[in-house]
């Protein structure tokens, strides 16, 4: 199978096979042609334990955005994490869940909130603090 976009809900994947499928997309294995992805699982899950190994950069959402085609309709992303495949495609993990409709539209507080948050999580060596998320949603360019 391969899919532009997958869209699955309360799925029941581990961090790991999270990860298997994230890597697995990373080396050109599978899905080439994958555009988005939307998982959402039945319990919140590791962000660091899933994206273990991918080479995941954070990006600050007010000084990083993305505009992403889907069909007819353009949409902006602010921040996330940056993944980065084998062929140099880019994929932005989409840490906040809302799609701007324009690029001036302003990065609400909550969400810089949330990003400071997860930054000292993301930046910490404590095996104690986790980042939990139950969606997953990527966004993959050809280039950006």
């Amino acid at each position: 199978m391969d899919t532009e976009k997958i869209s699955a809900h309360k799925i029941d994947l581990s961090p790991e096979d999270l990860n298997v499928f994230l890597r697995s997309w990373q080396e050109g294995k599978t899905n080439q042609k994958l555009r988005k992805i939307q998982f959402e699982t039945c319990v919140e899950r590791d962000v660091k334990e899933v994206l273990n190994g991918c080479g995941g950069e954070l990006m600050d959402p007010r000084t990083a955005k993305f505009m992403f085609r889907d069909g007819y309709q353009d949409m902006w992303i602010h921040g996330g994490i940056l993944i980065r495949r084998n062929d140099g495609r880019l994929a932005v993990i989409d840490i906040n869940y809302y799609e701007y409709s324009t690029e001036e539209q302003n990065v609400t507080e909550q969400e810089i909130q949330k990003y400071l948050k997860v930054r000292e999580i993301w930046n910490s060596e404590e095996s104690s603090n986790k980042w939990n998320e139950k969606q997953f949603f990527m966004y993959i360019f050809s280039e950006i």
